[in-house]
């Protein structure tokens, strides 16, 4: 890519009405099984068709297959366990209902590498993939496991956020380095 300033979008894009309730947090998926695959490609597809419409030079997969960006990711991880949930204060913000870790925590498998191959196969266009960070995931769980465990697990295995092969960029989000960067220019915290 040659231009000195190129274009990306931030966050998540909205779902279509048909696939997900739009602007709600944890949005259940309208569609089950097969139907549900089929939406969510669809959905993607969509979504980079509007960014290049756009004119976006870095595309994304608008986080078109994902729920929720934190926890479509942590469902790839064993050790928690989504139907005992916990209400925890999400970064002094807000209450939310989250799951719990369990037991030990490993990721079993890549994720999201099928949906970054899929618009892989829609675009030559350069594309981002976000990913959420440690202390991100961290805050989204409640560690009923061993106090800690979850945070070794997630700081200690860098390789567990590697982005899919496809992508070109990769984005963390990672709101710890945001705080960090703030303390070390004098900056007082939001």
């Amino acid at each position: 890519m040659t231009k000195l300033l190129p274009t990306s979008t931030a966050g998540s894009l909205p779902k279509p009405s048909w696939l997900a309730e739009p602007e709600k947090l944890w949005s259940p998926w309208k569609l089950q099984n097969e139907e549900l695959i089929a939406g969510k490609k669809d959905a993607l597809s969509l979504s980079l068709f509007d960014q290049l419409r756009a004119g976006i030079d870095i595309v994304s997969d608008g986080e078109q297959t994902r729920q929720h960006f934190v926890t479509t990711f942590i469902e790839h991880l064993s050790g928690v366990d989504f139907e005992k949930r916990e209400v925890v204060k999400i970064r002094n913000r807000y209450d939310a209902s989250v799951p719990t870790v369990v037991g030990a925590v490993e990721r079993q498998k890549p994720v999201f590498v099928e949906d970054a191959r899929f618009l892989r196969q829609l675009t030559s266009q350069p594309i981002k993939w976000a990913l959420p960070g440690p202390m991100t995931m961290i805050d989204t769980l409640y560690d009923n496991h061993w106090p800690g465990s979850l945070r070794r697990y997630l700081i200690r295995k860098p390789g567990n956020w590697r982005p899919p092969a496809s992508t070109l960029f990769s984005l963390m989000s990672q709101p710890l380095m945001c705080f960090l960067m703030r303390l070390m220019i004098g900056a007082s915290r939001p």
